[in-house]
């Protein structure tokens, strides 16, 4: 009976092969090197020749290896340690900075407790606004710094745990010598493209902060610097903690799949946890040091700069190396993936880190943020003024004016509110005779807009918090690896592992959300205003019928004195608020339904995506009939799902609206990041077990091991598909907020200070001067249509660097696979150039990404400067939609088409249906497809369209309403100078990538250029009763050909013959003993 090879295809060491064969060729390092002829191609190892420290010896001079054991480069053994000199500093830094920062946080509450020194905390207890510096000017406000401070130490709480987190991870055994040789060339390899992404990134970095810095001002300069940095760093430590914790993760699987997912959990949760300690932390400190909540805009923009280029960048890279090692490996050499033998794998397992764990980290880090400073600048424009009653009497009759006040509308050719504030109201209130505004509330810090600026910094205060109680242990029941457990019963208990933390960390936010809401605004100085709990606010209503209908000889519509709610009206939007006295529940709301449309977003993603549901089942029982119905199916459930997301993300806009205009969706945005730190952990927590199982199969692990690590990476893939439906779903509601606040920003409505003026002094503007974006203006409408477009140019940019990406990478696969002998055969001694290939992905992926980023930036400056404010939002408009839905459809359709693949390779449609058979390399070709739609321009689409619309929010206060005021010129030129950028620079990447290609095909062999015989693999009888597979090699053909056609399987059909197996590609030669072949 035949029985499968134990790792690493050979038999334990002293127990020859049955019928008496000699064990297969070892490699061995020898006592003294000699020197290097430069004829020999890398990786080949003659006998009487020495070449990197190895050389081949005879089965006779060299006992057979122990099972899983290697000879490795020992200069590559450089992640043994269990401890770290930088993170130990680091971790004293944070623990005493957050000593430091309680200590001042209790002074701080003290003094609001007006327990403490007097003159010392007029210094220290409120942070100013800086008003008159921007297009949308406001009356002055405060926000208490102990809001802000506490959000900065819960920050400097979650870098103490991540510095904890980290230690924990190394601390854990990292395996075999060569796992940590494999780790080490992945850990090199990803930090090397991060330090040569840093050089462009520099100089766009420089180049934006003296732009923003001489064109606007320092404090948004200063702003944009800091937000670049943090939003690189946040990337950074995230990819260090993943390239370290893969090796340890494929370790652990050794002892059970609880400890191998713990370990890759605890790692992705350094990522998850970094995103939101850093963002708030760094958002709170920008605020401390210059005081202007308009300036964080900036912040946000440095973030989105590195985002774009993170995520495009390392979606390049990632990809070019995995379409590469999937063509040449898999469809042309028929050989697993992440084999020893394939050049690209070590390229393709750093692009899992460059691209999924610091590209997504920095896109999320823009999204958490993005949503707190749309939040933050919208609230600094609420009407709920500080200390000035006047201009809240005002907004709550500027409605009057609204409906009544206009040019053409005489006699109401003055603002109605500002007149009847002034004025005495009616007697039939049983009021004295004082001027109406008089009544008014004069809000203290505390029953101000400052509340409303407070609440997303406590929000993701709390999001911090419960981020570091929910990611400290995953709970996996020892039931999961019991004896009869299938792949789908093991994958759905850790998903419910998981699912269980999301959903905790869920109610502990809805806890810690309700809190907040009422206790700020449903509660103490807020509510106990006048008008605000209670109708007992005096104020002027127009009649029900008649409305508008001048009074005899007066400037003033016919009005009805009420008592009533604080109910003002914004300006910008045409929008009533609800009474003061709802405000507490209805926010709740608005965070509530954010939160849940993140976690509804993510179930309907696994529903498309995962092979557990009929979806991603149908894709792959299509590759029944080749590779065209493969994708055809594929691009079909795409565009189905998006729109169930699309639909729910309408509802949340609209719903969010209603409950408190474009705050409440802002808020809506923050409530659905408030989990973010939990989100992100299971996440990144897939780059990480997916790196895990590539170093148990290239240091051929034993199959217990790979079985667990395939369970873990399957896993994996299921969390980043979801993981990308939630950036999805937060990227579009961040945007939307920051649009809003970007036409409050533009001046295209008047700002209060316009609109209010002194007692008996009219306004400098009146309501009717509001200028609306008209959906008929034909610079409007093309603009739109230009906006449609852009996510497609971006798409077709990104897919296209990595097409040539890839190319470049497929040349120099298989240039190794004809040049150097021995290694497509998997000859003993003989390794691939793996480092060319992260070269090659490297230098690809920091060109190819210019143009993307180019498109981006620009974009909106020349529709902007060219055509003007209205153009601008038109173009964002569309651009928002549209890239929403491709982002969608490219990464469902991806994330199907991978996991129709995997499906296919469990065997689901029959083991003859699996690795090898031509259903197989169907669904390859519709992964090959999916892999840049799912990783590098689906995911991208959620940065362009936030870029664009923070950048327009940037520069919107220094362009022109519109065309008509005759400064498109400036808008031309950025187009000229933006064109002919790109075609100098595409004519230079297109010579240097042909060169590139040429130089590889025209490479001929070191060794004549004849293609090296097979290795033969050897074993050691074969008769009726099957064949005994304990001496063959494992990465010969025979041995794939004997497991792709199902193992015993193959011999107990029927077919008695080796050589008829399907994919035995060399014919008699693997069945011959080694010994019969002249070494080469």
């Amino acid at each position: 009976m035949a029985s499968k090879p134990p790792a690493g295809g050979m038999p334990p060491a002293g127990k020859p092969p049955t019928g008496g064969a000699k064990p297969p060729v070892q490699v061995r390092a020898p006592e003294k090197q000699g020197p290097v002829e430069e004829t020999m191609p890398f990786g080949y190892v003659p006998r009487d020749k020495v070449y990197k420290g190895y050389e081949v010896v005879a089965p006779a001079d060299f006992p057979a290896l122990e099972a899983g054991e290697h000879v490795v480069d020992e200069s590559m053994l450089k992640d043994k340690a269990h401890n770290s000199i930088p993170l130990l500093v680091a971790a004293l830094f944070f623990i005493c900075a957050f000593i430091a920062f309680v200590v001042v946080l209790a002074f701080i509450a003290r003094c609001d407790l007006k327990a403490g020194d007097v003159e010392l905390c007029n210094q220290i207890i409120d942070v100013s606004s800086q008003p008159g510096f921007y297009t949308y000017d406001t009356f002055l406000f405060y926000v208490p710094t102990v809001y802000v401070w506490a959000a900065m130490t819960a920050g400097a709480f979650g870098l103490v745990v991540i510095c904890l987190y980290a230690f924990s991870v190394l601390r854990q055994d990292v395996g075999t010598p060569r796992m940590v040789e494999i780790a080490t060339y992945i850990r090199e390899g990803a930090q090397a493209f991060l330090i040569a992404e840093l050089i462009p990134l520099l100089v766009l970095w420089l180049g934006l902060l003296l732009l923003a810095g001489l064109g606007i001002n320092w404090r948004l300069g200063g702003s944009y610097a800091i937000g670049a940095i943090l939003s690189y760093v946040t990337g950074y430590v995230g990819m260090s903690m993943a390239t370290r914790g893969n090796v340890r993760t494929a370790a652990a699987a050794a002892n059970g799949l609880s400890q191998g997912l713990n370990v890759a959990f605890r790692a992705g949760a350094v990522m998850g946890l970094s995103v939101v300690s850093i963002g708030i932390a760094g958002l709170s400190i920008v605020y401390l040091i210059f005081r202007d909540v308009r300036a964080l805009s900036g912040f946000s923009a440095g973030a989105s700069t590195i985002a774009l280029f993170a995520r495009v960048g390392g979606g390049i890279y990632t990809k070019a190396a995995d379409v590469g090692a999937d063509l040449v490996g898999k469809v042309e050499s028929d050989i697993p993936e992440d084999d020893p033998r394939n050049p690209a794998t070590i390229a393709d397992n750093v692009g899992d880190n460059v691209g999924d764990v610091a590209g997504m980290g920095a896109d999320l880090f823009e999204s958490f943020v993005g949503s707190i400073v749309a939040a933050v600048i919208l609230a600094a424009g609420l009407p709920y003024f500080f200390d000035n009653p006047y201009a809240m009497c005002v907004f709550q009759h500027l409605i009057i004016d609204a409906e009544c006040g206009s040019p053409t509308n005489p006699p109401f050719l003055v603002s109605i509110a500002n007149t009847i504030c002034a004025a005495p109201i009616s007697p039939t209130l049983g009021l004295g005779a004082r001027p109406l505004y008089t009544y008014y509330p004069s809000s203290g810090v505390y029953g101000s807009l400052s509340m409303f600026i407070a609440l997303p910094f406590m929000l993701a205060m709390v999001g911090v918090i419960v981020g570091v109680i929910c990611t400290v242990y995953v709970h996996v029941p020892k039931s999961v690896s019991g004896e009869g457990k299938g792949k789908g019963d093991v994958m759905e208990s850790l998903l419910n592992s998981l699912r269980l933390n999301v959903f905790i960390s869920s109610i502990l936010v809805i806890g810690g959300a309700a809190g907040l809401c009422f206790g700020l605004f449903d509660q103490g100085t807020f509510a106990d205003q006048v008008g605000f709990k209670e109708a007992n606010l005096p104020a002027w209503i127009l009649p029900e019928t008649d409305t508008c209908a001048p009074l005899p000889g007066s400037t003033l519509p016919r009005l009805l004195p009420v008592l009533t709610n604080y109910r003002p009206w914004d300006a910008t939007l045409a929008f009533v608020y609800p009474s003061a006295n709802e405000i507490s529940w209805r926010l709740f709301i608005a965070i509530l339904i954010g939160l849940y449309l993140g976690m509804i977003i993510g179930y309907l993603t696994e529903f498309f995506t995962a092979g557990t549901y009929g979806p991603t089942q149908g894709i792959a029982s299509s590759g029944e009939y080749g590779a065209g119905a493969v994708v055809i199916q594929g691009l079909g459930v795409g565009m189905l799902s998006t729109v169930l997301p699309l639909a729910l993300v309408v509802a949340v806009i609209i719903g969010s609206y209603n409950l408190f205009g474009s705050y409440a969706i802002a808020l809506s945005a923050v409530g659905m990041l408030s989990t973010l730190g939990v989100t992100m952990a299971t996440d990144a927590y897939g780059p990480v077990a997916d790196n895990a199982g590539g170093i148990a199969e290239m240091a051929e692990m034993p199959s217990s091991v790979r079985d667990t690590t395939d369970a873990l990476d399957a896993l994996g893939n299921t969390t980043a598909a979801t993981g990308k439906g939630f950036s999805n779903g937060s990227a579009i509601l961040t945007a939307y907020a920051l649009l809003s606040a970007l036409a409050q920003d533009s001046g295209l409505a008047p700002n209060p200070r316009q609109l209010v003026a002194a007692p008996g002094i009219q306004p400098q503007v009146l309501v009717s001067a509001r200028d609306v974006v008209d959906l008929v203006d034909i610079y409007v409408v093309g603009s739109v249509f230009v906006g449609i477009m852009l996510p497609f140019l971006f798409g077709a940019l990104t897919m296209l660097a990595v097409s040539r990406a890839a190319q470049a990478m497929i040349v120099e696969v298989r240039r190794q696979f004809r040049d150097i002998r021995g290694l497509r055969e998997g000859m003993s001694g003989v390794r691939p150039d793996h480092v060319k290939c992260v070269k090659i992905a490297t230098t690809a992926a920091l060109f190819e990404m210019a143009l993307p980023g180019l498109t981006a930036i620009m974009s909106p400056l020349i529709i902007g400067f060219g055509f003007g404010q209205r153009a601008l939002i038109g173009l964002l408009l569309g651009a928002i939609g549209s890239g929403y839905m491709l982002g969608i459809l490219m990464s469902n359709a991806g994330g199907a088409w991978d996991n129709a693949k995997k499906l296919v390779e469990s065997g689901f449609f029959g083991k003859r249906h699996a690795k090898g058979s031509q259903w197989h390399k169907a669904t390859v070709a519709g992964d090959t497809v999916g892999d840049p739609f799912k990783d590098t321009s689906g995911p991208s689409m959620n940065i362009l369209i936030k870029l664009m619309t923070v950048f327009g929010l940037v520069s919107v206060p220094y362009m022109q309403p519109g065309i008509e005021n005759g400064l498109g010129w400036i808008g031309a030129i950025i187009l000229v100078i933006t064109l002919l950028t790109a075609a100098v620079f595409s004519l230079w990447w297109y010579l240097k990538m042909r060169k590139l290609r040429e130089e590889a095909r025209a490479k001929p062999s070191k060794l004549g250029g004849e293609k090296p015989p097979p290795l033969k693999a050897k074993a050691t009888h074969y008769n009726d009763g099957g064949i005994e597979m304990n001496g063959v090699f494992k990465n010969s053909a025979l041995y794939e050909a004997w497991d792709g056609a199902g193992g015993d399987r193959a011999f107990k059909d029927g077919n008695k013959d080796p050589l008829n197996m399907p994919g035995l590609y060399n014919g008699t030669g693997d069945y011959e003993n080694y010994e019969q072949r002249e070494e080469p």
